[in-house]
């Protein structure tokens, strides 16, 4: 595509932003103004094509790890260059990277595998085969453990023209969660614990409902979204981790799990969503107020956790009950939210409407506001924080209209698609 082309499909692509924006509800104003605001400094375009997930950022090594469908773009934060890629995903999520300095991993949701790569060389060494497809991968700094968080096939429900059950017993224990009939789908998810030093599991957990972003606490718990029952899980890796290494296989069957032939702890918690389940595992109901939580973060010193849902909601929790202590508006089609704890802010990645990221203070008489809500681009919607320098960085794709297929005779919509080269990375700052 030439140069006039391209310019061509941008320019109709700004006209159908304006269009979009217009339809969207105004971003929701500042509660209060930072002495600097915010603002997007520098647009470098890395290209690729295809969908992209979470970001990984490394401070140390000074490389933002972009997952971008078949491949992890590497991308040089000083320079604004790609300094190499991990390729062969085919549908690459999240990356995490070994303290160590020497290793990363990647999950791979369609391959149900997760990749590990030399961060040196970015070549896959190796691979972790899961029962699950995963998305969210979190390293738990006081087991030393990796977790996947991946979702199990929804067994179909039944017919609606089928007899409702008057004394129902066995089927799906997710099941239970779910109101009217037919029930909703009863969505499963798996929660791999996995030594990553052996690559081996350690311990396999299930649980009810569709689970999305993570972060460990950093004192062997870990936090992560469950979007359809509005509800923030914590689940003690420690707790689980030693289950599964102390005990024998007689208590561990006392405990609601059992050994499986690789030796792997296997906690069915599927029956815990509300009640919790002692040690183990906790669920914190975020109620009509936050609905659909899609990201987490965890500010572990003052043991307050942030979630981000996608009714446009912010809301700050207790880490130890779930107890809410503020709630705020943030910008729609949130995915993902960062908490710079060295300047007390919070950072939510909108990429509905037009996009835009929702900057929040957290002040030190543990009350919130939000001091920003910086536009950016549509479908800007995930996002890294460089805790040294206070940098955001965001990812987009331009979209242009289709012209090579327009309505005919005034019949049919104009048809958007990624301009072919623009993935791009926002860097933004105050």
């Amino acid at each position: 595509m030439g140069f006039g082309s391209v310019s061509r499909l941008i320019t109709v692509w700004l006209l159908s932003c304006a269009v979009l924006g217009a339809q969207v509800a105004p971003i929701p104003r500042a509660e209060e103004l930072p002495g600097s605001p915010f603002a997007i400094q520098k647009t470098w375009v890395i290209g690729g094509n295809g969908e992209w997930d979470y970001l990984t950022l490394d401070p140390a090594a000074r490389q933002l790890f972009v997952t971008h469908q078949t491949r992890v773009q590497v991308v040089d934060i000083d320079s604004g260059t790609v300094a190499g890629e991990v390729t062969g995903f085919s549908d690459a999520h999240a990356v995490v990277l070994d303290p160590n300095g020497n290793v990363g991993y990647a999950s791979d949701g369609r391959a149900s595998l997760i990749r590990v790569f030399d961060r040196r060389s970015f070549q896959v060494t190796a691979e972790i085969a899961l029962s699950a497809t995963p998305r969210a991968l979190v390293f738990e700094p006081q087991t030393g453990m990796l977790l996947a968080f991946g979702a199990l096939p929804t067994p179909a429900p039944p017919p609606r023209n089928a007899p409702r059950p008057t004394n129902p017993s066995g089927g799906d224990p997710c099941s239970v969660y779910g109101s009217g009939w037919p029930p909703p789908p009863a969505y499963q998810s798996l929660i791999s614990i996995i030594d990553p030093g052996k690559r081996t599991r350690v311990a396999e957990v299930q649980v009810c409902g569709i689970l999305g972003a993570a972060q460990a606490g950093g004192d062997g718990q870990v936090y992560f979204a469950i979007g359809n029952f509005n509800a923030v899980g914590r689940l003690n890796a420690s707790s689980i981790v030693g289950l599964a290494r102390d005990h024998g296989a007689a208590d561990v069957r006392q405990a609601h799990g059992y050994i499986a032939g690789d030796g792997a702890l296997l906690l069915d918690l599927r029956m815990s969503t509300t009640a919790g389940a002692g040690p183990h595992y906790r669920a914190y109901r975020l109620g009509h107020e936050c609905q659909d939580p899609r990201a987490v973060a965890v500010d572990a010193p003052h043991q307050r956790l942030f979630a981000a849902c996608a009714n446009m909601k912010l809301k700050v929790l207790t880490t130890d009950t779930g107890a809410s202590i503020a709630s705020m508006t943030i910008g729609p089609g949130v995915e993902a939210l960062a908490y710079d704890a060295g300047r007390g802010l919070i950072y939510t990645a909108n990429g509905g409407g037009y996009g835009s990221v929702t900057i929040a203070r957290q002040h030190l008489t543990d009350s919130y506001a939000v001091i920003q809500n910086l536009p950016t681009l549509q479908r800007a919607r995930t996002l890294a924080v460089d805790p040294s320098t206070g940098l955001v960085y965001v990812v987009t794709t331009l979209y242009g209209a289709d012209l090579k297929n327009p309505p005919m005779n005034g019949i049919g919509t104009l048809k958007m698609k990624p301009v072919p080269g623009s993935f791009q990375v926002l860097v933004i700052g105050n």
